[in-house]
């Protein structure tokens, strides 16, 4: 897992929110934490570590997915642990071996986001757990909690593995959950206050869509990277439900954390796939029961097999929009072709987020358009976003050329992009020239020739 992880991480682009942990973490302190009082509270913790993380390691894409590789490196190693302990050393390397493989744990040991700190702490806990399940004591109902307090520092959605731990006591030693009960509380009391600011913030998760039937199924194909695997995974994972010890730890591990989503995200729309990345050590290990009872040959016929049809997989998350958009690629564009006396627009406020960043992240200063509507820059004054001027007419100048760079692939760069910039660019400017790229549309707009003068007689 090590050696995939670092392999080929600094290829893929920041995308969006690797662009936002790039830019809070990045900031002063004392304006990370403004920020954070109106925006992201949620993740504050994992901004925080990365503000210390990129002073010391520096701000590439290397040292910012660094501890994301080091975290699945360690969940690998819990799940190998995990396993081991309750199932044997075949299941135990089995599980290890396909965890790594998995095109998604190496997708998202290469983001600076916190998922992969949220797996490598939901291993964790289920590993103390089972330790105190074997040898219950204080000191082990400590280190439980404190990798519960992590956990949900890391990422709230994934406290749902506690109903899943609940359960896991009263079914395999309910003499301890009244102790279990207090390290729980404790340490879900200890993050109650982030959770409530969080909460408030509640917008920030506004963007994402209603669950469907479509969307349900696609799940499995994006939590796993991979259609032949999510499918491998699911029905092997079926094959291995059981409530005997030990395939009931990871089934309750795999399937009430899913249930639990689905239902709040009637409620409140919150079902993203990686929010259940933390799910996949007990869908490999459900998979590796099955696959350990197969002969040794065969078992290991299996496993080159799923190697193989994974490298597929494996290949595009290093590419350069492995992340879905290239962003490196708007700074070649604009290096190539912008110098600073041009001019940028954005589109609307729910699109101009990725581009500004990707700008100021990937293209140099003497080539960087002057970004003419940004009134207050992001990070600035506690606006997460760039705060834009009202009026595009009377903030925008009189620049001879303009780019408009916006999400996704346009054939009209202009469409939507906001009725005053649109009735500004459209008079005055022409399209010079488009690039389409993964996940952006940038365009060259220059200042439209006057009207030739007519020539004549006069007559008196």
């Amino acid at each position: 897992m090590a050696v995939l992880g670092f392999l080929g991480a600094s290829s893929p682009s920041l995308w969006a929110d690797e662009l936002a942990t790039w830019v809070l973490a990045t900031a002063p302190l004392d304006d990370l934490l403004r920020v954070l009082k109106n925006a992201d509270a949620s993740i504050g913790p994992y901004y925080l570590f990365m503000h210390g993380w990129i002073g010391v390691f520096g701000d590439s894409e290397l040292a910012m997915r660094a501890p994301s590789i080091l975290a699945m490196t360690g969940a690998t190693a819990l799940t190998v642990g995990l396993g081991t302990r309750l199932a044997g050393r075949r299941v135990g390397v089995i599980a290890g071996l396909l965890f790594a493989l998995m095109p998604a744990v190496s997708r998202y040991a290469h983001e600076a986001r916190p998922y992969a700190l949220a797996v490598f702490f939901a291993a964790l806990a289920t590993y103390l757990l089972v330790r105190v399940l074997d040898r219950p004591s204080t000191v082990g109902l400590v280190c439980y909690g404190l990798a519960v307090l992590l956990l949900g520092l890391a990422h709230f959605v994934a406290l749902m593995l506690l109903a899943a731990h609940g359960l896991t006591v009263l079914s395999m030693c309910r003499s301890l959950i009244r102790r279990w009960l207090v390290a729980a509380a404790l340490a879900v009391v200890a993050i109650t206050p982030l959770m409530y600011l969080g909460q408030r913030q509640r917008g920030q998760i506004s963007w994402i869509p209603e669950l469907t039937g479509l969307r349900l199924l696609q799940t499995p194909g994006v939590l796993t990277g991979s259609l032949l695997m999510s499918g491998t995974l699911l029905v092997l994972g079926f094959l291995a439900f059981s409530w005997r010890a030990p395939a009931l730890v990871w089934t309750l591990w795999a399937v009430l954390p899913t249930i639990g989503l689905g239902l709040v995200s009637v409620g409140v729309p919150m079902w993203l796939p990686r929010y259940l990345l933390f799910t996949l050590p007990a869908w490999v290990l459900l998979a590796a029961t099955v696959v350990s009872r197969l002969r040794i040959l065969r078992g290991a016929v299996f496993l080159a097999l799923v190697g193989v049809l994974v490298v597929y997989d494996h290949v595009q998350i290093r590419g350069g929009a492995g992340h879905t958009h290239d962003s490196r690629a708007i700074g070649m564009v604009l290096n190539q072709h912008a110098v600073s006396s041009d001019a940028v627009m954005y589109g609307k406020f729910d699109e101009d987020f990725g581009p500004r960043l990707a700008v100021a992240r990937y293209t140099d200063a003497a080539h960087r358009p002057n970004d003419v509507l940004a009134e207050v820059p992001a990070m600035a004054q506690g606006n997460f976003r760039a705060v834009e001027c009202v009026s595009a007419v009377e903030c925008a100048g009189d620049p001879d050329r303009v780019w408009v760079i916006r999400p996704g692939n346009r054939t009209d760069v202009l469409a939507g992009i906001g009725k005053d910039r649109e009735t500004l660019l459209r008079a005055g400017y022409v399209t010079a020239q488009t690039w389409n790229l993964i996940g952006f549309t940038v365009a060259l707009l220059t200042r439209k020739a006057p009207p030739a003068a007519s020539g004549g007689i006069v007559k008196k």
